[in-house]
């Protein structure tokens, strides 16, 4: 098939790690056989010339300065619509629609392909009155936050499903909220997929010379618990509950060190949060990580956190693609009770799960994880296992080919 994928999200280059989910769908239709397009917001750091599918920016402002559509630039700490962003909106919907049009009276696409319940797949609900194509929605999350928070957005959700021939959602949790929205036939929940030869164990001579790099570049004491953390400061990672947590556990004897990659608006207000726990020299913010070298961390680390929460409007995860990675590198996962994780992880077989932004449980398992180096092995070995049979992106990419295939057959 010929599909035209409309992002809000993607990543910029090779090394970006943006929505690198939506890159790694596409990425396998196109080893699949299939042609796509990746119609995404223009940014002054894309790079449209790329092995694989073809990326086009599309412009919707004439000052180059001023374009903060995309890129997880329009919401403030993942919880609002930036002022500038709504003045945009409208801009950049309407540029895209008649990107659309243009593209398909070139190529004359099977498919369109909206990544984003909102805004996205209303764009597409929009052009697909002037194409005619069939249309499938993918919910990643903050889309159906925004139709659940704000009247207009679930006016706009509501036209979405109605002209949406198959919407899928990453986790259960996110296909039952969209479902709400609905007027025809349910999400398919289809769970993003991971490179399994990617985010693999080290060979223990690798890993030890990662963990002495590791400990050298970040002063990490060698001997200690390594806890790995990772994705943009914001409100719905639960860094907080991380660092209150890691606070409590020192306060215990826990010999623990956390290492906290990303970047975003809430650093200085963690890093503060870090220092009243009593945490500050055990958690080191070491800022983005080049997308290249984060294979190595969770495979040097001996326990990757995913503590995420519904933020303060309740904006969440669907499925942390932090969790995938993980599993696929057979680090012990400690993970929040919320949204898809519940979907991947079983307690105490492949993984540690606790109660939403409960402090002590996390506290307690990074305990009695520095304790007991059996259990480790075990979390791990059971991850890596899950990951290659059921979450290898081989498996994710060929049931989104089933929908393809179904809704082009009936479309």
């Amino acid at each position: 098939m010929r599909v035209l994928h409309l992002a809000t999200t993607y990543p910029l280059h090779a090394a970006d790690s943006n929505a690198t989910f939506v890159a790694s769908i596409v990425d396998g239709l196109v080893a699949r056989g299939h042609e796509c397009d990746v119609l995404v917001p223009w940014h002054p750091n894309l790079e449209e010339d790329r092995p694989g599918a073809r990326v086009i920016g599309f412009r919707y402002s004439p000052v180059a300065a001023w374009h903060p559509w995309g890129y997880a630039q329009a919401l403030t700490g993942d919880r609002r619509l930036r002022p500038d962003a709504y003045l945009a909106a409208p801009l950049a919907a309407l540029s895209a629609q008649r990107q659309v049009r243009r593209l398909h009276r070139e190529r004359n696409y099977d498919l369109l392909h909206a990544h984003w319940f909102l805004p996205n797949g209303a764009i597409a609900a929009a052009a697909w009155h002037r194409t005619g194509l069939p249309l499938v929605v993918s919910c990643h999350g903050s889309g159906v936050f925004l139709a659940e928070k704000h009247g207009w957005a679930a006016r706009m959700g509501r036209y979405v499903s109605r002209h949406a021939t198959a919407t899928t959602a990453c986790s259960a949790d996110l296909a039952r909220r969209v479902n709400v929205f609905g007027q025809g036939a349910e999400a398919i929940r289809i769970p993003y997929g991971v490179d399994t030869k990617r985010f693999a164990p080290l060979a223990p001579t690798e890993r030890a010379a990662a963990r002495a790099r590791m400990a050298r570049a970040h002063s990490l004491r060698p001997d200690a618990l390594w806890v790995f953390a990772i994705g943009r400061l914001v409100y719905k990672k639960g860094f907080d509950v991380l660092a209150k947590a890691v606070g409590s556990a020192v306060g215990d004897g826990t010999d623990v060190e956390v290492i906290v990659a990303g970047a975003g608006p809430l650093e200085s207000e963690l890093r503060q949060l870090a220092a009243r726990q009593g945490a500050a020299e055990r958690m080191h913010w070491i800022g983005a990580v080049r997308n290249v070298d984060v294979p190595n961390y969770y495979a040097a680390c001996d326990v990757v956190a995913v503590p995420s929460v519904h933020g303060p409007d309740g904006n969440v995860d669907g499925l942390p693609n932090t969790l995938l990675e993980a599993l696929s590198s057979g680090a012990a996962v400690v993970a929040s009770d919320v949204a898809g994780i519940p979907d991947v992880v079983r307690h105490a077989d492949n993984g540690l799960l606790f109660p939403e932004a409960d402090v002590d449980a996390l506290a307690t398992y990074i305990t009695s994880l520095s304790r007991d180096a059996e259990m480790l092995k075990q979390l791990g070995a059971r991850a890596r296992a899950d990951a290659l049979e059921k979450l290898d992106w081989v498996h994710t990419v060929a049931r989104f080919e089933q929908v393809y295939e179904s809704v082009g057959t009936t479309a």
